[in-house]
C-alpha cells in the first residue's frame, strides 16, 4: 500500500508542471494520507495559489523549483530543501524557514520581513535587494552569499556564519548579534 501511495506520489508530482488546479487538489489528498515529505522538484509552481494550512511543505523537496514571483507568506517551510530554487520578486513574509536548505537560491528582490532563517543553509544563495527587515539570521549559514543592496533593519545575526559574505551598499540599521558573527576566510569560487 505505502510503495502504490508513492508512486502515486512521484506520478503526480512528476506531471505537475502540465497540472492544473485538480491535480493540485489530488496531490494535496494523497499527501494527507501517505507519510513521506512531498517532493515537488524541478517543478514550475508559479500558476498555483498556495495557501497556508492547506498544504504542509515543511520538509519538501523544492529544489530547482521556479516560485518566483509568489506569495508564500506565513508558510510552514521548516526544514525544506529549497537549493537552486527561482524565489526572485516572491513574498516570504513572516515565513518558518528553520533548517531549511536555500543553497544557491535565486532570492533578488524576495521579501522576507520577519521571516525564521535559524540554522538555515544559505551557502552562495544570491539575496540582492532582498528584504531581510526583522529577519532571524541565529545560527545560520550565509557564507559566499551575496546581500549586496538588501535591506537588513533590526535583523538577527546572532552566530550566524557570514565568511566570504558581500554586504555592498546593504542596510545594516540595529542589526543585533552581529558581535557574535562567525567570518573566517573561505573560497568562494569552488
Amino acid at each position: 500500500m505505502k510503495r502504490s501511495l508513492i508512486w502515486l506520489l512521484s506520478l503526480a508530482c512528476s506531471t505537475l508542471y502540465a497540472a492544473n488546479q485538480q491535480d493540485l487538489d489530488k496531490l494535496l489528498q494523497l499527501q494527507k494520507t501517505q507519510t513521506t515529505h512531498v517532493d515537488l522538484s524541478h517543478t514550475d509552481l508559479r500558476r498555483f495559489a498556495i495557501t497556508p494550512g492547506k498544504i504542509d511543505l515543511q520538509q519538501a523537496n523544492l529544489s530547482y523549483s521556479n516560485l518566483s514571483g509568489m506569495d508564500l507568506s506565513k508558510m510552514n517551510l521548516g526544514g525544506a530543501d529549497l537549493s537552486y530554487s527561482d524565489l526572485s520578486h516572491a513574498k516570504l513574509n513572516e515565513v518558518n524557514l528553520t533548517d531549511a536548505n536555500l543553497s544557491h537560491a535565486n532570492l533578488t528582490g524576495a521579501e522576507l520581513i520577519r521571516t525564521d532563517l535559524s540554522r538555515a543553509n544559505l551557502n552562495s544563495t544570491n539575496l540582492i535587494q532582498a528584504n531581510l527587515e526583522q529577519a532571524i539570521f541565529t545560527k545560520a549559514n550565509l557564507a559566499c552569499a551575496n546581500l549586496n543592496q538588501a535591506n537588513l533593519t533590526k535583523s538577527n545575526f546572532t552566530e550566524t556564519i557570514i565568511s566570504g559574505a558581500t554586504f555592498v551598499n546593504t542596510i545594516t540599521v540595529d542589526i543585533s548579534g552581529y558581535e557574535s558573527v562567525v567570518d573566517s576566510k573561505v573560497n568562494c569560487d569552488s
